[in-house]
């Protein structure tokens, strides 16, 4: 069980058959000022990302096209259906370029292709950030007019 102040930390996922992708992107990302107060979960196939979806929450998840057990655009396509504010980051090898503008079409944010730069990793992670926060402020501001409107309604 998430205790209240892990639970409102913004969870980065990475979805990559390769471990040592996984471990890098955390890695990196971790030593970066904005992704300190960060949760970092990775998923080495499709099956184990769909189990951790809803359990982790995440707000960024960075998605390996190819998966052994399942395709990556595949997974985009079905989260983004259920959780449309999930920013995807496609990880694409030279190859699959073509997948990747198909990913960019089902609403992934961008895409980062293999061998990894990490300081692309980190520019796209942040600016995913800064749509997380900015949509969060709407979100709320929805909630609190909400809120407000039904309090006038009582009254």
């Amino acid at each position: 069980m998430k205790t209240n102040q892990e639970s409102r930390k913004i969870t980065i996922m990475t979805v990559d058959d390769e471990p040592e992708i996984i471990k890098s992107i955390e890695r990196y990302l971790r030593f970066q000022p904005q992704f300190s107060e960060v949760n970092f979960v990775g998923a080495q196939s499709f099956d184990a990302a769909l189990s951790m979806l809803e359990d982790e929450n995440p707000a960024i998840i960075f998605q390996d096209i190819n998966l052994p057990d399942g395709n990556g655009l595949q997974f985009v396509k079905q989260a983004k259906k259920k959780y449309p504010m999930i920013q995807f980051v496609v990880i694409t090898g030279a190859s699959d370029l073509d997948r990747a503008m198909e990913a960019l079409s089902f609403g992934a944010a961008d895409y980062v292709k293999k061998p990894l730069s990490m300081e692309l990793v980190g520019k796209i992670a942040a600016e995913a950030l800064g749509r997380c926060d900015r949509w969060g402020e709407l979100l709320w501001e929805e909630y609190l007019s909400e809120e407000e409107a039904g309090e006038n309604s009582e009254g």
